[in-house]
């Protein structure tokens, strides 16, 4: 599976944005990003990797838009996200350009698969 290129853009009253790439291991999601100044672009943060177990989430949602895209991830539990920057406890919305828009779009149709399987697994256990 390709690696998504993502932004999360209004944070701290929009004078920043994070903007970093979307991967899947195995299991997990393994997130590289750096925030960055949102006005200017004159600030960057050191590049920063966190990886988030499947298991930690509980839904995604793709929403297709004219010119962009956004990839919804709903997590079960406010701790799921770790130290990825967002707005909403336990969701993150991370927003991805047109040409980008099928590569989203696959990775929440297979990473929902895999959540149905997991659920399925424990009803079965």
């Amino acid at each position: 599976m390709r690696s998504l290129p993502f932004s999360i853009e209004n944070l701290n009253g929009g004078f920043m944005k994070v903007e970093g790439i979307l991967r899947v291991e195995g299991e997990n999601l393994v997130f590289e990003f750096q925030k960055k100044d949102a006005v200017v672009e004159a600030y960057q943060s050191e590049l920063k990797t966190v990886k988030i177990p499947l298991s930690e989430l509980d839904m995604f949602e793709f929403k297709k838009g004219w010119f962009s895209g956004k990839l919804i991830l709903h997590g079960k539990r406010a701790t799921s996200f770790g130290e990825l920057p967002g707005k909403d406890l336990t969701e993150r919305v991370l927003k991805v350009k047109r040409k980008h828009r099928d590569v989203a779009a696959n990775i929440s149709s297979n990473m929902n698969l895999k959540l149905s399987e997991q659920k399925l697994n424990e009803l079965e256990d």
